[in-house]
């Protein structure tokens, strides 16, 4: 029996890629460790989106090649850079793997640099091993994606937008829940466009969301990197009037000004993107927005900052990440003139984040008093760490501290009031 430790890096989309390849090295062939050093073999499961991601990838791969272990790299910066992974520079690494079609040989390929020995089970999306807690778990409903932002690599290391078969999605979450599951965060490329590319035409996200929210036992679902233009009237109604949505919107702006927008290659205009918002914020008023930005994108200048900056003190995000732009070699912005140096744009990334620690602090207070149905997250010696409508389990957001005299397991689902608001985290009682 060989021992298989698994490193993954990047979103939570390749988290979910991670599980799927751990369910491939089952017993009795193999054995799942998380000690590198008690490993046989060590599978690092890359992002390669940003250059930031490119050079964790990179240094990840010098640092497991140290314990000698048989050394297997698979996931996006095997993808976008397969073609030059035939370099003296990695020369610890035994196998390069891609997506797809060749993931579901991973253990045939492995077993077969220990002792030539054939196992061939299929790689599926559906059949994973959690790496987290198991009250919640991502699913994914799509790959790829067809949007081609000129900043963007996802299409070219990811491919074209697929839809997962609803049926399957409906099926693993049906499981999910059997199993104790309590939470499902719907995550994609683009879930908004989802059902686009099937011949069913009434296959949409609220469709697939109607026929998973009936499952019995399920508690909450929670939706991520929701693109502005696919959020639909009827999506916005659903998460209003049904219970178990989270009212909690994610979605990446990724700017405002038309220009930038435009230069971007995004379907939004700054005008369609506060429509979407103000109508949120009116059907759901206590809802949770957060957004991501990229500033310093190449040709941005201080009036397109300053809008930027008048939008956010606007819409007062709950939760905001901000990215300085970077130039990836096989996007259409990286050919665009008038680049912004790199110390301007860490200085206007700072500005940003300057702005909104002051709104998050606001948004905080705002929530002193008000009630939320949690789920137990972590447990921190006398202190409980839990999760609610307020942050998403993809430790981006805020953490909400649970003071309570009371015993818990992770997974309970408590009745909590915020009692206190920092910068970006709350306290709160149990009721």
């Amino acid at each position: 029996m060989k021992k298989i430790a698994l490193i993954s890096l990047g979103c939570v989309k390749n988290q979910v890629d991670s599980e799927a390849i751990l369910a491939l090295f089952k017993e009795p062939d193999f054995k799942i460790v998380d000690n590198l050093e008690d490993s046989d073999a060590i599978i690092i499961n890359t992002c390669g989106f940003i250059e930031p991601a490119v050079r964790e990838a990179i240094d990840t791969i010098y640092e497991a090649a140290e314990y000698n272990k048989i050394l297997v790299v698979v996931g996006c910066f095997v993808e976008r850079f397969y073609k030059e992974l035939d370099d003296p520079a990695f020369p610890h690494v035994d196998l390069w793997v891609r997506f797809k079609d060749e993931y579901k040989y991973l253990p045939q390929m492995i077993q077969a640099l220990f002792s030539g020995e054939k196992v061939a089970p299929k790689f599926d999306i559906f059949d994973r091993i959690p790496s987290e807690s198991n009250y919640f778990s991502y699913i994914k409903i799509s790959e790829g994606c067809d949007n081609f932002c000129s900043f963007c690599t996802i299409p070219f290391i990811r491919g074209r937008f697929v839809s997962l078969p609803e049926d399957d999605i409906v099926a693993y979450a049906k499981k999910v829940v059997a199993e104790g599951g309590k939470e499902i965060v719907l995550i994609g490329q683009d879930p908004t466009s989802y059902g686009k590319d099937l011949k069913d035409e009434n296959i949409n996200l609220v469709h697939l969301l109607k026929r998973i929210e009936p499952i019995e036992g399920l508690e909450k679902i929670r939706m991520l990197y929701l693109y502005p233009d696919g959020i639909t009237d009827e999506l916005i109604e659903f998460v209003k009037t049904h219970k178990k949505m989270s009212r909690y919107f994610d979605i990446p702006v990724q700017h405002c000004s038309d220009r930038i927008l435009k230069l971007m290659n995004r379907r939004d205009t700054k005008a369609s993107t506060e429509e979407v918002l103000n109508k949120i914020k009116k059907e759901i008023p206590d809802v949770i927005l957060r957004t991501t930005l990229i500033v310093g994108f190449p040709g941005e200048t201080l009036d397109d900052f300053n809008e930027l900056k008048e939008f956010i003190n606007k819409y007062k995000f709950n939760h905001l990440g901000v990215f300085t732009y970077s130039k990836e070699e096989e996007t259409k912005s990286a050919k665009f003139p008038n680049h912004i140096p790199e110390e301007e744009k860490i200085r206007r990334k700072e500005e940003i984040m300057q702005i909104q620690a002051r709104i998050s602090y606001e948004q905080n207070k705002a929530l002193v008093g008000k009630e939320f149905n949690a789920f137990i997250h972590k447990i921190n010696n006398n202190d409980y760490s839990v999760r609610c409508d307020y942050n998403a389990p993809d430790d981006i957001d805020g953490n909400v501290i649970l003071k309570t005299d009371k015993v818990h397991q992770v997974g309970d689902l408590v009745k909590i009031k915020i009692e206190k608001a920092f910068v970006y985290d709350l306290i709160a009682s149990e009721l």
